[in-house]
């Protein structure tokens, strides 16, 4: 016992700024152990207990990351397969939109000379929207 624990004047304290409020009290806390602190039976029950405590949150953590990772990538999987529905949805609506045009512009023209070509394009564009709506794409 011939060691001396130096006193704590909370000099250190000064340098923080007036109102700093810590969200521990104790973090500021000097954290060094003695030997002597070691041999102490309640302070090794009190490490083994925080050692204990951060395990188990440890343990949380690892489920909790597991956890992120798998509803990531089913998020990743999931906007992948949006990308296609919504490239398969405009695919309709031209279709749609393009062969309602052509058939409104096969009445311009008769249909012995052009408008036959209007007429029968607008149609399959019509049929070939209404078909990309109900196959499914792999």
């Amino acid at each position: 016992m011939s060691e001396e624990v130096e006193k704590d004047t909370g000099e250190d304290s000064k340098e923080l700024e007036k109102n700093y409020i810590p969200g521990r009290p104790y973090s500021r806390l000097r954290r060094e152990l003695s030997e002597e602190d070691l041999t102490n039976p309640a302070v090794q029950k009190l490490i083994i207990s925080d050692i204990d405590k951060l395990e188990v949150r440890i343990s949380d953590l690892e489920d909790f990351q597991t956890k992120f990772y798998e509803t990531d990538k089913e998020k990743a999987v999931l906007k992948e397969k949006l990308k296609g529905h919504n490239s398969h949805e405009i695919l309709y609506s031209f279709c749609l939109s393009a062969g309602s045009g052509l058939l409104g512009i096969s009445s311009l023209f008769e249909l012995g000379e052009k408008g036959w070509i209007f007429l029968v394009l607008g149609g399959l564009l019509i049929i070939g929207g209404i078909l990309s709506k109900f196959v499914k794409w792999n």
